[in-house]
């Protein structure tokens, strides 16, 4: 599935719900159900730097395509950023490289999140983009 899809679904999952702070907290039910990052990801090389709270990404190539992996000690950022990566993984690193992921304002969630996260995750956004160019990079 390409990543606008993955996205439009997850938008539309979302916005069934109608009151957005239930929507920011469908968020983290998500991402709590999902698998921790094994701890030997949770260092400061898997960091992403510039991040009000500590965020982590373990990005993987896995038979030519991506896979992010994320978590964080914020049960909010952890949600918001799952759906990120979630938008990103499973698919080929110049699709990767070349999505411009706006789930959170898809979702309207972005005026829920303050300043700070929302700078966090384009922080991490821009990380998982650099892993795709960099992966497309050694392919070409």
């Amino acid at each position: 599935m390409l990543p606008a899809q993955t996205q439009e679904r997850l938008a539309e999952a979302l916005l069934r719900i109608e009151d957005p702070i239930e929507r920011l907290a469908y968020t983290q039910d998500r991402a709590r159900r999902r698998p921790a990052l094994a701890p030997e990801f949770c260092t400061e090389a898997f960091r992403i730097q510039g991040c009000a709270t500590k965020l982590w990404l373990h990005p993987q190539l896995d038979a030519g395509t991506c896979r992010f992996d994320v978590d964080s000690e914020s049960a909010v950022v952890r949600g918001l950023a799952a759906l990120i990566a979630e938008v990103y993984s499973g698919v080929v690193p110049k699709e990767a490289a070349a999505f411009d992921c706006t789930i959170l304002s898809a979702a309207k969630l972005e005026r829920y999140i303050t300043p700070t996260r929302l700078q966090g995750l384009a922080l991490l956004q821009k990380a998982i983009r650099n892993f795709a160019v960099e992966q497309f990079s050694k392919e070409n």
